[in-house]
């Protein structure tokens, strides 16, 4: 019983892993501010992004018992996206030369603003 619980567990966080690294909108942001604003700005947006996740994980089961394998996992994904997301920030700051050139930061805009108008219509146009 004990062992299938753990594979669970493992199963469950390697999920994560992979959901953590794909980008999304999340990448898009951190990648915004840390490229227009610095890496302390991108740092400080992949906290806030994290947070959220914190946020998110004390209030899904409101009203349910408190699950310690929710809670182990909610605070895996939260170090996961932390170390991911402040890894890559400071992989932007390497690479900040590049990026702070006019033609590549117009391009990043309008991709940026494509993908969220994207997910926009996506989010609006759904049925439940």
């Amino acid at each position: 019983m004990m062992r299938a619980m753990f594979v669970q567990f493992f199963a469950a966080a390697g999920v994560l892993a992979v959901l953590t690294v794909v980008p999304g909108p999340d990448m898009a942001v951190v990648t915004k501010r840390a490229v227009s604003c610095g890496w302390r700005d991108g740092l400080r947006t992949a906290g806030g992004i994290t947070g959220g996740l914190l946020v998110w994980g004390a209030l899904a089961p409101t009203g349910l018992s408190p699950h310690l394998g929710m809670a182990l996992l909610v605070l895996l994904h939260a170090a996961i996206t932390a170390v991911w997301l402040g890894g890559y920030v400071m992989l932007l700051a390497k690479a900040r030369g590049f990026f702070e050139r006019a033609a590549v930061q117009r391009a990043l805009d309008r991709v940026t603003g494509v993908v969220l108008i994207g997910f926009g219509v996506k989010v609006a146009t759904t049925r439940p």
